[in-house]
């Protein structure tokens, strides 16, 4: 099971023609688009079902994200997404937990597996166990195969300073500073078309298993 160049097809159009009107006239482009990624997200559920058996009873048209933008509080008014893409979590993509994204669009496709912008609540809880057990996190992320496939997690909305109530001398504190707690790889075109995609897709997915499921035992602690 491979992304046909045909979902490629379908995105590069919408960039280029993001109107109600040619959405309409091309409709069919799109469904032939959306079920060849929905195809692809079925097997890539199937195997991070290996590694990760809390996703196995999600199905691919519930992760995928619906193509319509909500513009009622955006600048930008172009109706329809860019990119197809998916979450695949225990709960279902809107449940709150950890879990794996897949993000397709042309020349900017990416994988990622961790946990984005957790609820005030959630967050709380998670700067609290990585400062009485920062040992588990800090061997996750300093993993050597966890940073060369990644690098580390994800800076964007990072505090400069150190959180309230905790000291800047803390050996970890730069852990919590994070505001998402999840690591991203990117992916070009012609690897996302390549025979080979949906093996070395789980194999990046696999490298954040550890991350997702720490973050899935804090939050339901």
């Amino acid at each position: 099971m491979k992304i046909s160049s045909v979902v490629f097809d379908f995105l590069t159009a919408i960039e280029q023609n993001n109107s109600r009107e040619w959405f309409q006239q091309n409709k069919n482009q799109y469904y032939i688009a959306l079920k060849n990624v929905q195809e692809f997200i079925t097997q890539v559920i199937a195997g991070i079902s290996v590694f990760d058996s809390s996703v196995s009873s999600q199905h691919a048209k519930d992760c995928i994200f619906r193509i319509y933008r909500d513009i009622r509080f955006s600048h930008d008014k172009t109706p329809y997404k860019t990119h197809f893409g998916a979450y695949i979590a225990q709960g279902g993509r809107k449940g709150g937990n950890a879990g794996y994204y897949v993000h397709i669009q042309n020349n900017a496709s990416f994988l990622v597996g961790g946990l984005w912008s957790p609820e005030s609540s959630v967050l709380k809880k998670i700067r609290e166990e990585i400062y009485y057990a920062p040992a588990e996190l800090a061997a996750i992320i300093e993993n050597k195969t966890f940073q060369s496939t990644f690098g580390t997690l994800i800076e964007e909305g990072s505090l400069k300073n150190a959180p309230k109530n905790y000291s800047v001398d803390f050996q970890y504190i730069h852990l919590l500073k994070y505001r998402h707690f999840c690591a991203e790889k990117a992916v070009a075109n012609a690897e996302v078309t390549s025979a080979n995609f949906l093996e070395e897709c789980l194999k990046i997915l696999e490298v954040s298993a550890p991350l997702v499921k720490y973050m899935n035992k804090i939050i339901h602690e």
